[in-house]
Parts: C-alpha cells; structure tokens; sequence
C-alpha cells in the first residue's frame, strides 16, 4: 500500500521571491514498495500530479507512524554531518567513509522518518525546511553524547568536577578563555567546557541543562532560566589610533556627525539606545555598513572603515589588532546576562567561578 503525509515545504528559491513554494503532500511523496522517490519531492502548483488516497492514519502519534526502531546512531551520524559541512562527498570525509555509504544512510532515514530531508536543485542537494528543523533536535542531541564521552574522559583521568559554559562571542573571544585559564590554575582538579553559540540557543541549551553557566545578551526571558545581569557592558567608541577623535577622552553624539561609521543594525540589541542618544543630539553620522555583530564592526574599523561604538569586552579584544577605544557618553549599555537552569541547586563549583568571574569582570583589561 502506498500512503503519504501533507508537510509544509519550503525551498531556497522561494526566498527570492520563486514560484515554487508549496507542500509535501500526497501527489509528492511516495513511499511504499519503491522506496522514497527523490526526484518527486517538489512540484509547481500547475503540475498535474498522480493522486493517491490520503490516509490519516498517518496524523496518529509517533509510534504508530515512524519506523523509529530502524533508524540507527549512525543515520543521524551522516545527517548531522551532512547538515554541518554542506555536502554529502565532504561529510563522508569528515566520518572517513564512502559518499555511497552517507548517500544510502540518509535514504533510508528518509524512508523511515516518511518525509524529504533533501532536494535537488541546481546539480546539488539542498536541505528542505523539515530537515532544518529536524536539525536543530539532533544537534542538541549530539551535544549531549559529546557530553557523555568528554565526561567519561574527564572521569578516567581523576578530573572529577566539570564547568560546563555556553556564551554569546562577544564575551568569549578573549575575556572568558582569559579568565577561565586563570581559574583552572587554582583548581587543577576541574575541566572545563566552553561553547559559543547565539544567544537564542544558549537559552535553550541552558533551560535543558546541557550547561551549567550561559552568556547572552539582554533582554531575555525564557522558561527554564534564571536570568542575573552580569556586566552592563557599557559601549565605547573604537577607532583606529591615527583617526583625529583618539585625541580626546570622551567621544559624544556630536563628535560622530558626518563621520564614517559603522552602525549597529536595526535588529542588534544596541541599536535603539545609541539611535536615541544620536537622536536627542540631533547627529547623523555616514554610516558606511550597518551590522549587528560586534567583531566584525571592529574588524571594518581597523580596516579603515570609521569608527564604531561597541561593548569593552570587544573593543579590548581587539587591541591586539591596533584599535584604541574611548569612553562614549551618554552611556550605551549593552547589558550583558548571565543564566543559569532554573530549579536546580548552582553547585559550589559554579558558584566558585562566578565570585571569580564577578571580581575579574570590572577592571578586565586584555593582556
């Protein structure tokens, strides 16, 4: 018996405003005898299709309608790996086995989860939007057994306690991995675990355990999570050393009329108190790029690109590359979180490294 399910679908070109946006739906998807028909996964609306019954045994709980008894590590292994390299050649090097083998891996979890997990557009195969979202749960999954294994390491080798971290760049790129090493020298028995991640998942990740200690930027509210304010990051102006406002010690809204600047983007959590400070001053700087993300702001000014204003923690990161940063008034705060699992005790561990956290915190200069 051939059956099928009506699953929304969304493809690259539809984003360019394509006519082909539709459904998986009955006409489009085939399992059965013949296995899962890749070439039939997407169609224009004006297509004239072969019609099969709908069978709505196919809405029933996931039991009943996923094969999940066969799908094995090693499928969500090759998916995994496909969905982060971007081919299907590049991920059977990354898990040192054939393209044969990822190809015949994810067949079969096609057939047995019943959807399309790629199409083929342009000479390649591209991820449809149920495998997107498929993703973002076997990620978390992944991370969890990553988990397991370095803690099964950890346990070998007589480290005994963990420090589980997850943070936003800005603070990860120099100010944490600075600090957590000065934190280790005093407490040799404890390993350590520091991931990057935006700050929409570092609050899931946090709310589900995964880690014990999260960075991200407020406002925020998530179940799951206590929320405390870390450092309200107090924005500066950076600039390279030459340009003519590094002679002074207060930069002001008024100072940064008509200059080449790098704005923060309308979508950034900054961008609405420094365009009101900028506002009530009455200044328009030339903003030559608009983007949210602080490093690369800072990069196009040490390229030559204006000035910026940013949080400290990345301006001093980036004095290495030749950047010098002057206190900005009115202040900008940026508002940097700290977060943690909800209903569930902090561990003296966790509660040792924030005290040495908070006291490295305000006067944290880069080496």
């Amino acid at each position: 018996m051939e059956t099928s399910c009506r699953q929304p679908l969304s493809f690259p070109d539809c984003r360019q405003g394509s006519d082909w946006r539709g459904y998986l739906s009955i006409d489009e998807v085939w399992i059965g005898r013949s296995g899962f028909d890749m070439g039939a996964t997407l169609r224009p609306a004006n297509v004239a299709v072969r019609r099969a019954p709908f069978d709505r045994t196919m809405r029933r709980s996931v039991p009943e309608y996923f094969d999940l008894s066969q799908i094995g590590h090693k499928h969500w292994e090759a998916f995994n790996a496909v969905l982060h390299v971007g081919s299907f050649t590049q991920a059977a090097r990354l898990l040192r086995t054939s393209q044969p083998s990822i190809s015949r891996l994810l067949k079969e979890l096609q057939e047995r989860l019943g959807f399309a997990l790629f199409t083929r557009a342009d000479g390649r195969s591209w991820p449809t939007a149920e495998a997107l979202a498929l993703h973002d749960e076997v990620e978390r999954s992944f991370v969890g057994l990553e988990r397991i294994a370095e803690r099964a390491a950890q346990i070998k080798d007589q480290r005994v306690e963990q420090l589980r971290i997850v943070s936003m760049p800005a603070l990860a790129h120099q100010f944490l991995p600075a600090a957590l090493a000065r934190f280790l020298k005093e407490h040799r028995g404890v390993a350590a675990a520091l991931q990057v991640q935006r700050s929409e998942t570092i609050a899931s990740w946090v709310s589900t355990r995964q880690f014990d200690i999260g960075f991200a930027m407020l406002p925020m509210e998530k179940p799951g999570v206590d929320i405390e304010l870390f450092d309200p990051a107090i924005g500066v102006c950076v600039m390279l050393p030459d340009h003519p406002l590094a002679a002074r010690d207060v930069i002001t809204p008024r100072d940064l009329h008509g200059l080449a600047f790098v704005g923060k983007g309308r979508d950034s959590f900054a961008h609405l108190p420094l365009q009101r400070a900028l506002d009530d001053a009455g200044s328009m700087p030339d903003i030559r790029v608009d983007t949210p993300i602080a490093a690369v702001a800072c990069e196009l000014v040490a390229n030559g690109v204006g000035v910026t204003i940013t949080d400290r923690f990345t301006a001093g990161a980036f004095t290495s590359r030749g950047l010098v940063w002057r206190r900005f008034e009115p202040d900008v705060p940026y508002n940097f979180g700290v977060l943690f699992p909800s209903h569930s005790q902090r561990t003296e561990l966790v509660e040792a490294f924030m005290h040495f956290l908070r006291s490295e915190s305000p006067n944290w200069r880069p080496a």
